[in-house]
């Protein structure tokens, strides 16, 4: 059998003189390259959230903010979104606590608020 071109226009493959069932092949194999997202992508990991303790030190609660800062911008979390996983970075205790200083649910504070309540507990003086 004769070469054949690819049939999407500007494409520039052709296969070569083979066995029709080959070149058949061939071509089917070629077109999954002009499909939207067959190119194989790299498996990218999950963004993990930081964990923050109570009694730590300023260095660990920079690093903390320097990580929540970095998950948000990969995350691209909003609102009440935001204030929830801001929460999750929280250990048992340290979130404990917090509900305790506020004296109930935390999730109608801002992120604002609520990270100058976990620097509070998690940051010794």
């Amino acid at each position: 059998m004769p070469a054949v071109a690819c049939p999407i226009p500007g494409c520039e493959y052709v296969t070569d003189d083979l066995d029709a069932a080959i070149v058949a092949a061939l071509i089917l194999a070629h077109t999954t390259t002009h499909t939207p997202g067959a190119t194989a992508a790299a498996k990218v990991d999950r963004v993990k959230r930081s964990v923050i303790s109570a009694a730590g030190t300023s260095e660990e609660w920079e690093y903390f903010l320097s990580r929540w800062l970095d998950y948000i911008d990969a995350t691209k979390l909003t609102g009440r979104d935001k204030v929830l996983q801001l929460l999750e970075c929280c250990d048992e205790p340290l979130r404990k606590d917090l509900t305790r200083s506020v004296g109930g649910s935390l999730t109608k504070y801002t992120v604002d608020e609520i990270l100058a309540a976990i620097k509070k507990l998690a940051v010794r003086q």
